[in-house]
């Protein structure tokens, strides 16, 4: 459960604005939780309440936040233990309707880059179906051949 102190809502994303000589963010909070990729496959921080817990190494290995905490979010506002405020954004997420045609589908920008994932998760898909149709024209030649001479050494 999100504090709702915090002013982040259940279900949405939200990104740490980067200002100049403070730390910089690049994942977002979901639910609670804070993920560096879309995947959502590891949480690297979390909310306990309003405190920002930040799993962070400097080149050394050694924490970048003592005990953890990067600091506390408030009003959509992360308050480092420094005394910079960092605004939240609200990252609107789309995902793509898979009836709908992809060739219609316009990559969107956000902050995380997730329009170049996307389009390289499409490229990807387009090289896969195009490698699959090959195949079954190749495989359909080949068999097409061999009923063809099966069918002339019957003659």
């Amino acid at each position: 459960m999100i504090d709702s102190a915090t002013g982040m809502k259940p279900g949405e994303r939200y990104a740490v604005e980067s200002l100049e000589r403070a730390h910089q963010f690049k994942g977002f909070f979901l639910d609670g939780k804070y993920y560096l990729g879309p995947e959502l496959l590891t949480a690297v921080g979390w909310l306990e309440g309003q405190r920002f817990f930040y799993d962070d190494l400097d080149a050394t290995g050694s924490p970048v936040f003592p005990d953890g905490v990067a600091g506390s979010i408030e009003d959509l506002t992360l308050k480092m233990a420094d005394g910079t405020s960092l605004p939240l954004t609200k990252i609107h997420v789309t995902v793509p309707d898979e009836a709908a045609n992809e060739d219609d589908e316009q990559p969107r920008a956000s902050p995380n880059g997730a329009s170049e994932a996307k389009s390289r998760w499409q490229d990807a898909t387009t090289r896969h179906r195009l490698l699959v149709l090959t195949v079954a024209v190749v495989m359909g030649g080949y068999v097409a051949g061999l009923l063809g001479v099966r069918r002339s050494g019957r003659r």
